[in-house]
């Protein structure tokens, strides 16, 4: 478990009891994954909009990916209980007494690929000796994204409209799907309406030019 080599991969702790402890904070694996899959997932929401026949499609936002590694220890070469070389791996997966949740950690080969907290993990034992004591297992781990409070506030706030925008309303455009395309909701059409003094959002005159208000100010 505590191979030292460059190429090794490893999970590091990232906070709680063990951050700065440098003998329990990384992880080495005893074999580099084979395989690790990442798992993402966009959700929709469909709504009928007043003044329209057909529902409109609204993304509703996605989770990042999930990342989930498959893991194999062997104790074949030595003789001992391969459940004493992954116990290791409850410092990640079990609750830390310092955060009261299981700590944050990040997945290191060949760079960085995830930082996550544990949010599964799965252990199948495949060999055993006459005994029946375990020699084998392969280990499932699920690491689900992790940021930090301020990492998600500087996201948002790259991402977001601070600027008020004007934009021509086409034959083929009306309040709900402008709103739906410039807010991703189209129940922000009442904004836009009052902002441009529109009584009426079913007459609107073709080629307007209409004041949409930054995202940040609905």
């Amino acid at each position: 478990m505590n191979n030292t080599k460059t190429n090794q991969a490893y999970i590091e702790i990232l906070e709680g009891t063990y951050k700065d402890d440098k003998k329990k904070n990384r992880i080495y694996l005893q074999f580099n994954p084979e395989h690790y899959s990442v798992d993402k997932t966009n959700n929709y929401e469909s709504k009928k909009l007043i003044g329209l026949k057909d529902v409109i499609t609204q993304f509703k936002g996605g989770s990042d990916s999930d990342l989930m590694l498959e893991l194999l220890f062997d104790s074949t070469d030595t003789g001992e209980d391969v459940r004493d070389m992954i116990k290791p791996l409850s410092r990640i997966s079990d609750m830390d007494k310092e955060l009261h949740a299981p700590p944050p950690c990040r997945f290191v080969w060949a760079g960085n690929l995830q930082t996550g907290v544990v949010s599964k993990l799965n252990k199948k034992f495949t060999f055993f000796y006459q005994d029946g004591t375990p020699a084998r297992v392969r280990v499932t781990l699920t690491l689900k994204p992790y940021k930090t409070l301020q990492e998600i506030k500087s996201k948002n706030k790259k991402h977001s409209s601070d600027i008020s925008k004007k934009r021509s309303l086409t034959s083929a455009d009306n309040l709900w799907l402008l709103a739906h395309k410039e807010y991703g909701d189209a129940s922000s059409w009442r904004v836009i309406a009052k902002e441009n003094e529109i009584d009426n959002p079913l007459e609107i005159e073709n080629g307007k030019e209409l004041l949409l208000p930054p995202k940040e100010s609905l």
